[in-house]
């Protein structure tokens, strides 16, 4: 899988939102971006934005232009108990975390 790929990404966001409730910490914009994932805003917003719609995660905006652009706002972005339960469950995101392992082997400031 592709460092940069939908589910590895998806992977990387949801466990950086999980480690921060189990850790009693506010998500930090300045982490949670495109940058860090290196994806383009656009496929950041995009990955967000389903995260959003399929209730794994609140806090976020993604809203799309007339243009087609991306609108992306973090307010206190944050794991759902949907998001926990896909983390947990899902096969793919399980063969990921055996993959990826800690998030601060591979998340910047950590």
């Amino acid at each position: 899988m592709s460092n940069n790929d939908f589910l590895t990404v998806t992977y990387k966001m949801l466990s950086y939102l999980k480690w921060c409730y189990e850790n009693g910490k506010m998500s930090d914009p300045d982490i949670l971006n495109f940058d860090t994932f290196n994806v383009s805003m656009e496929q950041f917003g995009n990955i967000l934005g389903t995260l959003k719609e399929r209730g794994y995660v609140d806090g976020v905006s993604v809203k799309k232009t007339l243009n087609g652009t991306s609108v992306i706002t973090i307010g206190n972005a944050s794991i759902t108990n949907e998001g926990l339960e896909y983390l947990a469950k899902n096969s793919k995101m399980k063969e990921l975390y055996k993959e990826l392992k800690e998030v601060r082997d591979w998340l910047p400031g950590f």
